[in-house]
């Protein structure tokens, strides 16, 4: 996760516009991960991955357009300074501490809630140069 959960006025495609030039010149990130922790009010399972400078300035430069574009975010007390980069756990996952991996490639994710249900559409899959 390089951001966290937000809301915004703007449908995805104008966003997908906002941060589009920011994916298109950044190369792919070398994730090192950490730690396994529970984040979040919801105590989320997730590998805590290393606070890079790369991952420090891309989620800077991230939370910078979104807030050109107005967005609000769920949790601001997870961005900026206290932001924690990390991966949600996934059944069969294999990641352990030091385990050392490349992104390449960043989503644009709207979660739409449908009573109990909290549904992910990727809208945008933004391959890093």
């Amino acid at each position: 996760t390089l951001m966290s959960r937000f809301w915004s006025e703007s449908p995805p495609s104008e966003l997908d516009s906002v941060v589009r030039p920011l994916f298109g010149r950044t190369p792919p990130i070398k994730l090192i991960f950490g730690d396994s922790a529970q984040l979040g009010p919801k105590k989320v399972a997730v590998h805590l991955v290393e606070h890079t400078k790369e991952l420090k300035e891309l989620h800077t430069e991230l939370r910078n357009l979104l807030d050109t574009a107005h967005v609000t975010y769920v949790y601001p007390q997870f961005t900026g300074n206290n932001h924690k980069p990390h991966v949600s756990k996934r059944e069969g996952d294999g990641f352990t501490p030091g385990h050392k991996q490349m992104a390449n490639a960043v989503y644009l994710i709207e979660v739409r809630i449908q009573g109990e249900n909290h549904l992910r559409l990727i809208h945008t899959r933004f391959e890093l140069i």
